[in-house]
């Protein structure tokens, strides 16, 4: 018995290495990718059960992060809706409270800053430069809403009956490097006409000094330049009167006689009697 078992074994290794003398050999130029696909094969034959368990994690975890997206925007549409649907001066101060850190609470700001010039009640004023303020420092306005909203909140500081400290936050403005120029040349103007009124001529030439006062007849220059520039130079003439040259003026010709027409004829005199 054990005999026979063992021919069996020795014909089926005999039978086996037919078989193998009989496959071809590997080509050298076989993609590489097939060796990659079969071990991946092999891997999911033993891995099956991790790699959905994985799957599914990444699924759920996909699936979370839409979720909360979805309702980050859906938190933030609401917070606009709230923001921009605010009119009163109490509606606009309760959802910009509720909602500081939206991109749409600048907007609200400025909003109840207008209100509250408006209304003109005791204390308004300085409210609604804090508003004011808070849009110029913010990080999610733009550049020139920033500035204009400074240039404002200093205007305010004027009608608060700060003119010093207006002047100066004037000054502060136009001499930034982020300030648009448009911007800029109404504060330098604005900080010149405030410090030469406070008889503060130095501060007013050097405020003066930023602007080209030229700039009203330069080509490639915006009206809103022009137009502070001209101002500019108006107050810079008034606050350096130049001597102006006398200039004798050509004596006028003078206008030709009008003959007077039909005259009456002079009466002949009249002869004197013989006595």
């Amino acid at each position: 018995m054990a005999n026979k078992n063992k021919k069996k074994i020795e014909s089926f290794e005999q039978l086996a290495n037919v078989q193998q003398r009989k496959r071809p050999a590997a080509s050298q130029e076989e993609p590489a990718i097939s060796t990659m696909l079969d071990e991946f094969e092999m891997w999911m034959a033993l891995n099956w059960k991790k790699a959905i368990i994985g799957v599914c994690a990444f699924a759920v975890l996909v699936s979370v992060v839409i979720i909360i997206q979805g309702a980050i925007q859906r938190a933030e549409l609401a917070a606009r809706r709230e923001l921009a649907n605010a009119g009163s001066i109490a509606e606009l101060e309760a959802a910009i409270a509720k909602h500081p850190g939206n991109k749409a609470a600048d907007f609200a700001r400025l909003r109840l800053a207008g209100e509250l010039i408006a209304a003109n009640q005791p204390g308004d004023m300085e409210k609604a430069r804090e508003q004011l303020l808070a849009v110029a420092s913010s990080s999610k306005s733009e550049t020139y809403i920033k500035m204009r909203s400074a240039l404002d909140a200093a205007y305010l500081l004027e009608q608060l009956g700060k003119k010093e400290d207006a002047a100066t936050e004037f000054d502060r403005i136009a001499g930034l490097s982020q300030t648009p120029r448009d911007l800029g040349v109404e504060a330098a103007y604005s900080a010149a006409r405030i410090f030469s009124g406070l008889d503060q001529m130095m501060k007013a030439d050097a405020a003066l000094k930023r602007i080209n006062l030229t700039a009203a007849a330069a080509e490639g220059t915006s009206a809103i330049y022009g137009y502070w520039a001209s101002l500019a130079r108006q107050l810079d003439e008034k606050i350096h009167p130049k001597t102006a040259s006398v200039t004798v003026p050509a004596p006028a010709e003078k206008p030709a006689e009008a003959k007077p027409a039909d005259a009456p004829a002079t009466a002949a005199p009249a002869e004197t009697p013989a006595a």
